[in-house]
Formats: structure tokens, sequence, C-alpha cells
């Protein structure tokens, strides 16, 4: 059997029609999770009673941990106390992470190609933790 190669160009040009028209988006790492392993890491960490449920006191509880990621994570850039961030205080978030990327960038990028390589991102993670043991020994006052 002999293959023609306008059928096989045509085959191709059909697949990558299919492939970019398809409902890809990407997703967060959070939203990646199924909704049971998000419930079941729930239930593991605050289902004191193990029941199976969150009562109302732990429901609370969450809710209350919730809050506090939230203000450890964003807090600093929710200016109107809400609890969300709103576009503008997003806006203002990015910039303040874009700049702190353009630091560590400056700093660790050595070959100066714009971007880190392995070894450049081993020595950023490494002067992170050992910042992160220094701040913890500060704030023990060790």
């Amino acid at each position: 059997m002999k293959t023609h190669h306008s059928t096989y160009r045509g085959t191709l040009a059909l697949g990558l029609l299919a492939f970019t028209l398809s409902p890809f988006q990407p997703r967060l790492l959070a939203a990646t999770q199924p909704d049971g392993e998000k419930i079941n890491r729930l239930l593991k960490r605050f289902d004191l009673n193990q029941n199976g449920q969150l009562d109302p006191a732990e429901q609370v509880a969450a809710e209350k941990a919730r809050q506090e990621a939230f203000q450890r994570l964003h807090g600093k850039y929710d200016t109107d106390g809400n609890g969300q961030l709103s576009e503008t205080e997003k806006n203002a978030r990015r910039a303040d992470l874009q700049a702190k990327r353009q630091e560590i960038l400056k700093k660790f990028d050595k070959d100066g190609d714009g971007r880190l390589n392995r070894e450049e991102k081993a020595q950023a993670m490494a002067a992170r933790k050992t910042g992160s043991k220094s701040n913890a020994d500060k704030k023990e006052g060790a």
C-alpha cells in the first residue's frame, strides 16, 4: 500500500488544528488536586474527634487556619482588610513579586543570561534556606 504525501500532510494539519483548538487551560497547582484529596487533608488536620466530618467547632478552626495562612501569604497586600485581594491589591502583589524576582536574578545570575540555570537555582535555594534559619534564630532570640 502506497501512502501519499498529501494525505500525510493533511492528517498532520488536522491533528495540529485539533490540538490548537482543544480547550487546554493551565491550572493552578491547588486546582489539580482532586476534591477527595483536599477533603482528606482537611479531615486529617481538623477532624479532631475523627467522625469523618467537620463539626461546627472544627469548621471554625479550619476557617481560622485559612485566614491565618491568607494573612501570612497576602496580608500586607490586603489594604482594605476584607480577606480578599482586589485587582489593585493583586497588581501591587505582582509588582512586589516581580521586584523580588529581579533582585534574585541580579544576585544569582552569574552568567548574565537573564535566567537561573540549575547551579544558580541551587545557590539561590541554599541562600534562602540559610536566610530562613537565621531569621528563625533572630525571632527566637538566639
